[in-house]
């Protein structure tokens, strides 16, 4: 039943029940309470009484001379007295007025301590006893019994006001707590209506912070975190679209066109093979361009799959010039590296490697045939940097800053022609920021270009 209400009814229901519960076992020990101190202020009274009447009885000669009027001497109504013979049980004096049904067990009475004041509670009675010695001739029990009419009388108004006290008090416990509890969840209410006027189309808007530092505050801290992180994922996921519409429409365009050219008339074996070998070259860039693309689209802790390692750096340099030295080689480029330092650093090889090789083949397919390349790795400062350097047709200033953005080519044609997506660059640039390092470029236009590499030795994550 309870699983159908909102939260606010449940949480005013369950504390609703939970109060009674409380007021329940309020009253019942407030009752108890007052019935316990009742009862030991009329013993209390009855123990004084039939003390100060023992002590009459005992001024006396003849028991039957003492005057049972406590009544009037105590102004205590009612009291009733009756003195027992210890032996037979058999009643020697009482007041006129002593009720009939008070009854006693001889068991009871001659277990009786002497001079030891006992309690009894017969119907609505409460019977008080003491043992004495009466100037040794004979040994008597005195009986004061008083009617338990005060203590029940108290109770009565002990319940007749908590009926009348607890309906009111659960009452106002009941608007209490469901104004807290409306209080509580109006700000929970505000962030929903805010929430409510995101959508995915602009997730720009943020949810108001209250400045407080309490839960919800922290709330709002969390949901303004995960909207800005989906932001950022939908931004990739849109730019992903983008980019790759746009990046893939020309080679998808350049092999639908051979296609159709082919599919027109009889073509020979060697022109099926053109057509083939044309499309296969457009293929393998839309491959790369995809694969770019994907690496970039992806946030670091998914690209970080491997642990960090110990690695040094003139492994890694090593490693990627042997692999790049293929292309360099059918570019008419030599290579290289002039190791001057190394050190050993921890980070992710596999990625360093597709930086370095990024840089590399950059430096190949915008060089001069004929020419070099000059790797170096060296220790500056605070830094371990890796410099490559060229001898091609450079970059001009006002477009060094654009060459990390995707899609930039400082000649497209060139690039294309070379295999290159334009997407090189901004990989290299993820990588470095990843292992917290810093890209520097100094190039002059038909001189050439020097990209270095700086890496933090100290603080190495």
């Amino acid at each position: 039943m309870t699983s159908k209400l909102s939260i606010k009814k449940k949480l005013l229901i369950y504390s609703f029940l939970i109060q009674i519960i409380i007021l329940a076992i309020f009253s019942f020990s407030l009752y108890k309470a007052l019935e316990i101190s009742t009862l030991d202020k009329l013993q209390a009274t009855l123990k004084v009484i039939i003390l100060d009447v023992t002590d009459d009885l005992l001024e006396k000669k003849v028991i039957t001379d003492i005057i049972l009027d406590a009544e009037k001497e105590y102004k205590f109504e009612p009291l009733f007295i009756r003195i027992l013979d210890n032996n037979t049980h058999e009643k020697l004096i009482q007041t006129s007025n002593f009720p009939k049904n008070i009854e006693h067990s001889d068991q009871y009475l001659n277990n009786l301590e002497q001079n030891t004041v006992t309690f009894e509670e017969q119907n609505n009675y409460l019977v008080s006893r003491i043992k004495i010695d009466f100037h040794n001739e004979k040994v008597v029990i005195l009986e004061i019994v008083t009617t338990k009419d005060i203590l029940t009388s108290t109770l009565e108004n002990v319940l007749y006001i908590l009926s009348f006290i607890l309906p009111i008090v659960l009452i106002f416990s009941l608007i209490g707590g469901n104004f807290l509890i409306y209080k509580s969840f109006l700000p929970i209410e505000n962030i929903l209506s805010q929430l409510k006027e995101i959508n995915a189309k602009d997730l720009s808007a943020r949810l108001k912070s209250n400045k407080n530092k309490d839960e919800i505050n922290q709330l709002v801290e969390e949901v303004n975190s995960l909207l800005k992180r989906l932001e950022l994922s939908f931004e990739k996921i849109s730019q992903f679209s983008s980019d790759a519409s746009h990046e893939l429409k020309t080679p998808l365009t350049i092999i639908r066109g051979e296609i159709e050219i082919a599919l027109r008339r009889e073509r020979s074996n060697e022109e099926y093979k053109s057509v083939l070998s044309s499309s296969l070259n457009e293929i393998i860039i839309i491959e790369k361009t995809i694969n770019d693309l994907l690496f970039l689209a992806k946030n670091e802790k998914d690209i970080l799959i491997d642990n960090q390692e110990d690695i040094y750096f003139d492994e890694i340099i090593d490693e990627s010039i042997n692999e790049v030295k293929s292309f360099a080689k059918l570019n008419q480029i030599e290579m290289n590296f002039i190791l001057e330092d190394t050190i050993e650093y921890r980070g992710y090889s596999n990625l360093l490697k597709i930086a370095l090789k990024n840089v590399l083949k950059n430096a190949i397919q915008f060089s001069h045939k004929n020419s070099q390349i000059i790797v170096k790795s060296y220790k500056k400062g605070n830094f371990f940097e890796i410099s490559v350097q060229d001898f091609g047709i450079g970059i001009e200033k006002n477009e060094q800053i654009k060459i990390f953005e995707k899609f930039y080519r400082t000649d497209k044609s060139r690039n294309k022609n070379s295999g290159g997506t334009g997407l090189g660059m901004s990989i290299l640039k993820k990588i470095v920021d990843i292992h917290k390092g810093k890209i520097n470029i100094q190039s002059k236009e038909n001189i050439g270009t020097t990209l270095t590499i700086s890496f933090p030795i100290e603080n190495n994550f």
